[in-house]
């Protein structure tokens, strides 16, 4: 829609531009014509010097109205745009002045300024012009006819006739002008609406967040993103039935809309999701404005609500700015869509901002930049790929953490026991996406390529130096505590302590999390599991320490 508007403006500002050169032109040419056969005495330097002026004025008036009028088409008029309707309009005063007063030929260049005036700024503007030229074009009969009552006779009612023509075209070609310049907004809503929500759709999303990083660029400003995810809008559907959820979609588009300031835009992203765009806005003030767009589609009541998992429609969103967080806008959408799946990784109904965890951590152990990059790659490649196995991992790394912290590990095996539940799936970027969300049984094939994901992490990283402490994490952390795991069969404190630890919160979250293969069970279930498994699959002890970290950390899941 944006190109088609260009081409019309452009075809519209080549109209005006033609229409006011010959207008001057032809004005400049009438007055030129009387001075040479009027004054004849004039020698030729003057009139050299004479053309010379004319053609510098031509010269700046085309340059000024090739860029000036170029970007003043579909807008209200300024000053400016007074001021060169004003001059225009003295320039057909002098012309009819001197070509004649009241018999000059000339007064049918008035009908150039009304037709400039109406198609540049619609038939309001186009109105005033031809009143204005109508009163000077009957004022100049009746001052200089006076006195000699058949030509003020012969000349006015000539004059009226003009006049009524000004003014008939004025209001029929702006009337033309204004409907069409509603009918190409309306085209414009509808191309860039959303029909169901009436939000911004997603197309326009992008062409308005490129033009507002741009002026950011300009201004030396941020610009903040949110990206919003309905919370188990699927279930919703299922429950309620399609025609339930376009209702919810559309009310939660009312409530995001009033939610916006003057300058933001709301868009729907896709399917349940939408994305805002905050202009000048910073990241601490985004997160502000998600948390009201958060509670206030918390304290909605919505019908069907009682049918949800949480009993309540809710909303996860994340957020992210730019420059701070991102360097360009593909960067932004990316940082902002990680921190909405880390919100929606837990528990949901939430609002969380971009932060590189991996990034801080790395440089805590003094892992190199350029290293970094690399397992930044890998992480992005995880996500792309399969994001469950991407959200999968931000939560081990949240278990880890806290866990942890929980056993008093010193800050070196804290960062490097994160760092290793980023890293421990990575191995699954070798396995087919169909194989990764396959809902139904694996075949033997397909579970000997899901068990070798484990070696398949470590080849990835063989030729990383800075990456060799975490290969034996990565290798190891499918080993089981009574040697029945793989790929090496290590047992008990055969298998590395951090390893151990993993694989617990690994397991832990696989069992609460939804999968393609299996149910997802409650917290109280999966405590219950890997008690069972204590001393089988889990080392019995750290089982019991990790049990006490979830208590302690209940509030946050």
């Amino acid at each position: 829609m944006q190109n088609f508007d260009k081409k019309r403006n452009k075809k519209v500002f080549e109209i005006i531009v033609i229409l006011k050169v010959i207008y001057v032109i032809s004005s400049l040419l009438a007055i030129a014509s009387f001075v040479t056969f009027e004054e004849q005495a004039k020698d030729a330097i003057t009139i050299t010097i004479s053309i010379s002026i004319i053609l510098t004025i031509l010269m700046g008036y085309f340059l000024w109205i090739s860029i000036y009028t170029k970007n003043r088409i579909d807008k209200s008029p300024k000053f400016l745009d007074y001021l060169e309707t004003s001059i225009l309009i003295g320039m057909f005063i002098i012309v009819v002045f001197f070509t004649g007063k009241a018999e000059s030929g000339y007064k049918l260049l008035s009908i150039f300024i009304v037709i400039i005036s109406s198609i540049q700024f619609g038939k309001n503007y186009g109105v005033a012009s031809s009143i204005i030229q109508i009163v000077a074009i009957l004022a100049i009969s009746i001052m200089f006819t006076s006195g000699n009552e058949e030509m003020l006779r012969l000349y006015f009612e000539r004059d009226l006739v003009l006049s009524a023509a000004l003014f008939v075209i004025a209001i029929i070609l702006g009337m033309y002008v204004d409907t069409e310049r509603e009918h190409s907004k309306e085209l414009r809503e509808l191309a860039n609406k959303d029909e169901l929500t009436g939000l911004y759709n997603h197309r326009y999303f992008q062409e308005y967040l490129n033009n507002t990083l741009i002026e950011a660029d300009k201004n030396d400003k941020e610009v903040s993103l949110l990206f919003m995810d309905i919370d188990y809008f699927k279930n919703y559907n299922d429950v309620n039935g399609h025609q339930a959820g376009d209702l919810l979609l559309e009310k939660i588009g009312k409530i995001l809309n009033e939610n916006m300031r003057e300058n933001d835009i709301v868009a729907r992203y896709g399917g349940e999701e939408f994305a805002a765009v905050l202009p000048d806005t910073t990241e601490e003030d985004a997160i502000k404005i998600g948390e009201n767009i958060r509670n206030a589609i918390q304290q909605t009541e919505f019908e069907g609500q009682e049918n949800q998992p949480n009993k309540n429609i809710t909303i996860s969103i994340g957020v992210s700015s730019y420059p701070n967080s991102a360097i360009n806008k593909h960067q932004l959408i990316n940082t902002a869509d990680d921190a909405l799946y880390r919100a929606k990784s837990f528990n949901k109904n939430r609002v969380e901002s971009y932060h590189s965890i991996l990034y801080d951590l790395c440089r805590e152990i003094n892992i190199p930049e350029e290293t970094i990059k690399s397992l930044k790659t890998f992480i992005n490649m995880i996500n792309i790929k399969d994001r469950y196995t991407y959200g999968h991992t931000e939560r081990v790394v949240i278990y880890c953490k806290w866990f942890a912290q929980s056993i008093g590990l010193s800050e070196h095996d804290q960062a490097q026991i994160q760092i290793a539940a980023y890293l421990h799936d990575i191995g699954k970027l070798e396995i087919p996406e169909e194989v990764l969300n396959k809902k139904g049984r694996l075949t033997d094939e397909e579970f000997n390529m899901l068990r070798n994901h484990t070696q398949a992490g470590v080849d990835l990283i063989h030729h990383i130096v800075p990456l060799k402490d975490f290969r034996s994490i990565i290798r190891h952390h499918h080993e089981r505590y009574d040697g029945k795991g793989y790929p090496d069969k290590l047992q008990k404190e055969e298998i590395p302590y951090l390893a151990r630890m993993i694989t617990i919160a690994d397991s832990f979250d696989a069992m609460t999390s939804n999968r393609p293969y299996n149910t997802r069970k409650s917290h109280e279930e999966g405590i219950q599991e890997l008690r069972a498994n204590a001393g089988t699959q889990f080392d019995p002890y750290l089982v019991e320490k990790f049990i006490e970290m979830l208590e302690k950390y209940k509030d946050n899941f």
